[in-house]
């Protein structure tokens, strides 16, 4: 009994230790998301403000009511929106903010959207990532508190 208990147990540890990492899924067919990150894990009140050319917010964003996360993930919280809103240009512009106060330097930032469906954000950090690798090696060079 207690060699097939061991052996069992054994077996568990193996499968517990092969299990792979939780990954964040892609966003939908059609879709841009961007995920953002914030050392003390607190996103109460962070919004995306979120625009097509010429300065015209998508449907329903405003300033004051910026959009909402969509949910979170293991990297932090993210935002899904329609790529069609963007119009022509592919152009997909943001800030991340909470009232007045503004994420990467609190400039205007911008992707090209035809090339990549997906940014990471880490706070604090003026760069935007393509990947969640880079976002991580981007906090790894500038790490939390």
């Amino acid at each position: 009994m207690r060699k097939t208990s061991l052996h069992l147990l054994a077996t568990l540890a193996v499968g517990i230790v092969a299990l792979p990492a939780v990954s964040v899924a892609a966003p939908p067919e059609g879709k841009i998301a961007i995920n953002y990150n914030r050392c003390d894990k607190n996103y109460e009140g962070w919004g995306l403000h979120t625009w097509k050319n010429p300065g015209i917010p998508l449907p329903g964003v405003e300033w004051t009511k910026p959009l909402p996360p969509a949910g979170t993930n293991d990297f932090g919280i993210y935002w899904v929106t329609d790529f069609a809103e963007y119009g022509g240009s592919g152009n997909v512009n943001y800030i991340i903010h909470k009232g007045d106060s503004k994420e990467q330097g609190g400039k205007d930032m911008k992707f090209d959207g035809k090339t990549y469906k997906e940014i990471w954000v880490n706070s604090g950090d003026r760069k935007m990532y393509y990947t969640l690798e880079e976002a991580k090696a981007g906090r790894a060079e500038s790490p939390c508190p």
